[in-house]
């Protein structure tokens, strides 16, 4: 191991590094950070510790270390998903480094590519956003072969077709002394997602440098962080609703069962089937339809599940947000309903008389009872608002909601309030969802953030965009409207709070219902998540889950009649339902570096061009003669490439205008709805059509964003009337596992032929 030298005692007894890299009056040394940093800084590493606890100044530290062992001039680059996160850390490595500012870069896709080779080539520290790197290197602008280090924050994100995943396996190729450090505060609950992450990173297992709020090395510098957990109870009208709703998922469960598309077989399915279970299900109805088998019962089932995915999603409505919010829901399916292009499911719930009954019901205490239709847990956030400045004026509240209706319900009313105490935003995303609910723009978010700062602002409510990648000033409470399942969303969102001060978290659930679940799945995921980081032989463990988490009645004033109770971890929940995905498998010696296997074949995915000096290691492309062909052009987002690997089907990547071919014989282009040109698209593949037997035209609706009202629908009526007018293959896709089930089902029918042939 090699050590960072150290010199002289600095604060609290704590030695100071002597790096010519570091600017050491600027940086608080603290020993947990300078072990974890010598510990990284000869090879590659995972790095897991809570928010507030400094993953940026061990980057700096391990930065300026690999920089001493390296030639003079090596380059680091630091990768984050947002550009206002990699703006942070630009600003810190900046006032943190030696390093003359002029040789600091932010390198965004705003920046024209030709530029951005410039820059890379006379820069020292790179600051980049995943996809810009990748798409550089795609494209072989760079090498990366004088980078010394690439550090991933936000390291979670390295799984699947992310840009991180692409970018780790081509730095290894091109330079195996070259180092890599992930940090996150969230790496996933099971040991599965550790290791795939693990592996994604081309992290060993043994290499993973964990901290949780119980360490002892970390206690002193963490703020105390109390937590609790407030339950109310669905009103009678709720009850009621609820009631209904289930009523009519139960037959349409029933159905699903009798046809034999779900396994279980009983009363009250409501109970046994979750709406993961109907996802799942639709998955394999679609590939049922595109496949050669028997279709008997196979669409009406579809439809079917569809009904049964709506009606689910209306029970989380009436447990989570309300019935004000479950009546603009009702009213914009029959909107939809009405519409020509509208789905058979959304027609049929549109016009049963129960769904009638539910939706007349509501507008009636809409216009005469309103009070009846919010949910308990908007008058007990408003309490605990009222009570927080009441008690503390300057304090910043951040309220997490899922749902972007349910953010401008709550915004709408928390501002009409008349005395001044509360003042909200609404804080959101940046696409339009309608012309009644913009978006909001990147420097509108920051126009906010800064207003909240400031004190314009005392509550952000907000969806899961305010959970990760924007600089959100300190709060004193953090307050989770609804609850999320997810162990990564529940960590980011809580490392909100106690970062400088002392900090709050209430968790707001409803109780007896799927909310309550879902509020024990995620921390019984976050228990497990520290449990299998710390179980390797190689961490030193001083974990401890005895404490739990306050119960608190719906009551909010009763929150200062409990003793306060410091909270450094999650409990442990003793028993919890359907925790089936959970992992319990043992981990697995990490295997070393040098024997990973690649995770994809992205050699042959980046371009060679003479423009490049030096491109070491780099293989032989796949021989042209195999059955799929893939052009280097085709985007990766549909995650193509991963799943015939996972399928075991070879492909090739080539230099062509068609971005999927098959046997020579069948073409797949995937087209941008926005450019269709049917005349000039018939000129192409008549032209086409004489070299290829089938051409099929795959229109990408997948993250379609409307220029105007109605615009999608438009334009899939006017594909699949051009379509049909011309005898030609024109699909419209809405998700990215559509375009493979077509790839592979269009594949196997060929082989097939091929073989019969």
């Amino acid at each position: 191991m090699i050590e960072i030298e150290e010199t002289r005692e600095g604060k609290n007894g704590v030695k100071n590094s002597k790096n010519k890299y570091l600017r050491e009056k600027q940086i608080e040394h603290r020993e947990y950070q300078l072990k974890i940093a010598q510990d990284c800084a000869s090879k590659n590493s995972l790095v897991v510790l809570p928010t507030g606890l400094g993953k940026t100044i061990i980057g700096v530290y391990v930065a300026a270390k690999v920089l001493e062992l390296f030639p003079p001039k090596s380059k680091v680059i630091v990768l984050a998903p947002t550009r206002p996160l990699i703006n942070q850390h630009y600003d810190s490595f900046r006032s943190l480094m030696t390093i003359p500012e002029e040789q600091f870069v932010v390198l965004t896709g705003k920046i024209p590519p030709e530029k951005r080779i410039d820059f890379f080539r006379e820069n020292q520290i790179i600051f980049y956003t995943p996809q810009t790197l990748r798409n550089d290197l795609a494209n072989r602008k760079y090498t990366l072969d004088g980078v010394c280090l690439i550090i991933f924050d936000e390291a979670h994100h390295a799984s699947g077709d992310y840009a991180y995943t692409l970018i780790a396996d081509e730095y290894v190729d091109q330079n195996p002394e070259g180092t890599i450090l992930g940090l996150t505060a969230s790496p996933g609950s099971t040991k599965e997602k550790i290791r795939v992450l693990c592996k994604n990173l081309h992290v060993p297992l043994e290499n993973i440098h964990t901290r949780t709020r119980k360490d002892v090395d970390v206690k002193t510098y963490l703020k105390p962080m109390d937590i609790y957990k407030i339950g109310v109870n669905l009103t009678e009208l709720m009850e009621e609703t609820y009631v209904a709703v289930q009523s009519l998922l139960e037959q349409r469960l029933q159905y699903l069962s009798q046809l034999g598309f779900l396994s279980v077989k009983a009363d009250s399915l409501y109970t046994k089937v979750i709406r993961k279970d109907l996802l799942k299900l639709n998955a394999e109805l679609v590939r049922l339809i595109q496949g050669d088998g028997d279709k008997t019962g196979v669409y009406s089932a579809l439809s079917v599940n569809a009904q049964g995915l709506i009606l689910f999603h209306m029970l989380e409505l009436i447990e989570q947000q309300g019935l004000d919010v479950l009546l603009i829901y009702l009213t914009k399916v029959k909107q939809d309903a009405r519409k020509k292009n509208s789905s058979k499911a959304v027609k049929i719930l549109a016009s049963d008389h129960r769904i009638n009954q539910i939706f007349i019901e509501l507008k009636k205490n809409e216009d005469y009872y309103p009070k009846k239709l919010v949910h308990p847990k908007f008058y007990l956030l408003e309490k605990l608002l009222v009570q927080e400045f009441e008690k503390n004026p300057p304090s910043r509240v951040l309220v997490f909601v899922k749902l972007r209706d349910s953010v401008k319900n709550i915004a709408t009313k928390l501002t009409s309030r008349t005395d001044g105490l509360i003042k909200a935003a609404r804080f959101v995303g940046q696409s339009n969802k309608s012309k009644t609910d913009k978006g909001l723009s990147q420097k509108k978010q920051l126009e906010i953030l800064e207003q909240f700062k400031q004190g314009q602002y005392n509550v952000l409510i907000s969806t899961n965009v305010g959970e990760e990648g924007l600089d959100i000033a300190e709060c004193d409470l953090v307050i989770f409207y609804d609850v999320v399942a997810s162990e990564i969303r529940f960590i980011q969102r809580k490392g909100r709070t106690a970062r400088h001060r002392e900090g709050k978290v209430i968790i707001l659930y409803c109780k007896n219902t799927h909310d309550e679940i879902y509020m024990h799945i995620a921390l019984n995921k976050l228990k497990k998540m520290n449990y299998n980081l710390k179980s390797g032989k190689q961490l030193k463990t001083s974990y401890d889950s005895s404490q739990t988490p306050v119960e608190i009645t719906a009551e909010p004033r009763l929150i200062q009649k409990i003793p306060k109770v410091r909270l450094t971890e999650v409990p442990i929940i003793s028993k919890v339902p359907k925790l089936s995905e959970i992992e319990e498998e043992p981990l697995e010696k990490a295997k070393t570096i040098s024997s990973y296997q690649k995770q994809a074949n992205l050699q042959s995915y980046f371009q060679k061009t003479p423009s490049v000096e030096k491109t070491p290691n780099v293989k032989k492309e796949i021989p042209l003669s195999v059955e799929i062909k893939i052009s280097r052009s085709f985007s990766v987002k549909f995650g193509v490439r991963k799943k015939l690997q996972r399928d075991k089907i070879p492909f090739a990547i080539v230099n062509s205008i068609i971005h999927l071919n098959l046997f020579d014989r069948v073409i797949i282009q995937v087209i941008d709805p926005h450019q269709f040109e049917g005349d000039l698209l018939l000129k192409k593949n008549t032209l086409l059509s004489k070299k290829y037997h089938l051409i099929v035209s795959v229109f990408d609706f997948v993250d379609f964003n409307e220029e105007f009202s109605e615009e999608e629908r438009l334009l899939k009526q006017k594909i699949k009337a051009w379509g049909k007018q011309n005898d030609l293959q024109a699909i419209p896709i809405d998700n990215p596992e559509e375009l493979y089930f077509i790839l592979k089902n269009i594949y196997l029918h060929s082989k097939k032929e091929k073989n019969k042939g």
